[in-house]
């Protein structure tokens, strides 16, 4: 059985952080991901809205993952001008509203908007709110943990995954925010969505916190590797 282990990062196997340079994988779901790369007809994926330079900064350069950025846009197709152009002109806009400890984040599909070094919760969201009236021309925008970002592609961690788990019999899916969810509405029957955390979800199972995660991707592990001996 061909099994495909697909995570988001940030919330799911790292503690979440206002600095996101500052945080790091937890030890045990490290262990366990390791362990379950080295199984046969298994995979594991990071699927993370971090750019793809920006998840490498936090994680171990040699952990066998599959590494998919920017929900799922990355790597991908190159941006026309227009794509560009709309992008710049959402940063130009986005950094009018970068006071207070808010900061502008340039990946390669997005521009996002972050707010969780703003000191004042109220300011926060009044700067998440004005910028969202920003007009996105019929492009995607996504809210998230002390984030809005505007996207010049149409692509989300649903279609990413769509695509990519057709080549395995089930997949595991888990993350904890609200993008997360796009992926969790792809899965069958047969595969598994798990939410880390409180926030609504069609996810079929449910853990409190990243230790918890971590806990059940060792009991995965110990499950698959009984699995694979058998074989």
């Amino acid at each position: 059985m061909r099994l495909l282990v697909c995570l988001d990062f940030d919330g799911t196997l790292a503690e979440l952080d206002p600095d996101p340079y500052a945080v790091r994988i937890h030890p045990d779901a490290e262990v366990a991901i390791r362990r379950l790369a080295a199984i046969p007809e298994t995979e594991v994926a990071i699927l993370t809205g971090r750019h793809i330079e920006g998840i490498k900064q936090v994680l171990p350069a040699d952990l066998p993952v599959t590494l998919i950025g920017s929900h799922g846009a990355e790597p991908g197709p190159l941006l026309g001008k227009e794509d560009q152009n709309y992008l710049d002109h959402i940063e130009n806009q986005l950094k009018t509203f970068a006071t207070d400890g808010a900061y502008v984040e340039v990946k390669p599909y997005q521009r996002v908007l972050h707010v969780a070094k703003v000191q004042n919760p109220d300011t926060a969201q009044a700067i998440l709110a004005a910028a969202d009236t920003i007009d996105t021309h019929g492009r995607p925008k996504t809210h998230g943990h002390n984030v809005v970002e505007f996207s010049a592609v149409e692509i989300t961690k649903g279609t990413w995954l769509n695509a990519y788990k057709q080549a395995f019999d089930r997949t595991i899916f888990a993350g904890d925010d609200d993008t997360d969810e796009h992926a969790m509405a792809v899965l069958d029957d047969t595969d598994l969505g798990i939410k880390v955390g409180t926030k609504p979800s069609r996810a079929t199972r449910r853990v409190p916190d990243v230790d918890a995660m971590a806990q059940l991707l060792t009991q995965l592990a110990d499950e698959r590797e009984a699995w694979s001996a058998t074989r």
